[in-house]
């Protein structure tokens, strides 16, 4: 990456008896990049060492090129975001927007008025300017939070899990307003979250930490499709099985799993007929078949368990004739209505979607 907006060098931090450990980032200008991992991992850790609020053991952070691993957390021009919102309670919300800029704009408050009132338009709480913090409901609060953040022009944001403490719809329509308000502010964000839908809808760089370290990183499809680690596989619902290599067939590469043969894309250097290789894809990207048409990508398989996910059926399946191969498949229970599901029946794998290495 030419010249890194964020960069972050061999960074390790002790916190405790916890420690980041010889992490290193770089994340473009403009970039949004999903921070995911399991709890106790040090997502937070790492964003709290960014704003300056742990000190740096080892290593260095440079923001713009600028190396501010010392600075104090007031010269750093970094915003974080919390869960909990932490706003002043003896203010409103005008007063709580305003808070940052009144030291920027100490002479001048009709320019603090205008920010105010543009960032609050844009993220629809113009109307509770003058409303007590604690009259509020979540999502609002998180608006306020968001906005306090993001009026003062912050050289970065940090997200810390802010969706996390709200019900599905405030989640969806705030992921869609912080989309809006950092495109057009062109703010770069690194955003803290557990939840996989967070990364799907905002991500274009995700990373995934665990135990202090970074085990991978790239874009959406690196992750969620092609993760190479079994923890962050199994993490983010990956389904993996096992087979061989049979060959290469118009452009895919081609494994047998028990008696199916199965086309996919992948990452094989050098394999010869009869290697042993992994096979991810997605359950979102199965489809169920009762009576199959031709046996391209067809794999038949044993109903294990049935459970209701929101308003899908998630299917435990067992491959025929491959005992112990446990996979998962998300599907609307359209398909069965008036009818059991059967015990035995096939499903199709889109050989685009399937990733062998």
């Amino acid at each position: 990456m030419d010249n890194p907006f964020l960069e972050i060098k061999n960074l390790t931090v002790k916190v405790g008896s916890f420690s980041l450990k010889n992490l290193n980032l770089s994340l473009p200008k403009g970039s949004y990049t999903v921070l995911l991992g399991p709890s106790g991992s040090g997502k937070s850790t790492l964003l709290e060492t960014l704003v300056g609020f742990h000190p740096v053991r080892e290593g260095k952070i440079y923001l713009e090129g600028k190396d501010i691993t010392n600075l104090p957390p007031e010269r750093r021009s970094i915003a974080i975001v919390y869960q909990d919102y932490l706003l002043f309670p003896h203010m409103n919300v005008f007063e709580n927007i305003a808070y940052g800029l009144k030291k920027r704009y100490k002479n001048d408050p009709q320019k603090i008025k205008e920010e105010v009132l543009q960032i609050a338009e844009a993220l629809k709480i113009d109307h509770l300017l003058e409303k007590k913090v604690n009259l509020l409901s979540g999502g609002e609060k998180q608006r306020v939070a968001l906005a306090r953040a993001v009026v003062v022009k912050p050289r970065l944001l940090l997200l810390d899990e802010p969706f996390s403490a709200l019900d599905i719809k405030t989640k969806e329509d705030l992921r869609n307003l912080i989309k809006e308000i950092t495109q057009n502010y062109q703010l770069t964000v690194l955003h803290v979250s557990h939840d996989l839908d967070d990364a799907q809808s905002l991500a274009q760089k995700v990373v995934f930490l665990k135990d202090g370290r970074i085990l991978e990183q790239g874009t959406f499809e690196d992750i969620f499709l092609r993760a190479k680690n079994p923890f962050i596989a199994s993490f983010v619902g990956l389904n993996r099985i096992e087979g061989t290599f049979e060959g290469f067939q118009n452009g895919f590469i081609q494994v047998r799993v028990g008696k199916n043969l199965l086309l996919g894309k992948g990452d094989l250097k050098n394999p010869v007929k009869g290697q042993k290789v992994k096979i991810q894809f997605r359950p979102e990207e199965v489809q169920i078949l009762l009576n199959p048409l031709s046996e391209k990508n067809i794999l038949e398989v044993n109903l294990k368990e049935v459970k209701r996910e929101k308003f899908l059926l998630r299917l435990e399946l067992e491959i025929e004739g491959l005992k112990g191969s446990t996979i998962k498949v998300l599907t609307l229970p359209g398909l069965f209505l008036g009818r059991d599901i059967p015990e035995r029946f096939f499903i199709k794998l889109p050989p685009q979607r399937v990733w062998i290495f």
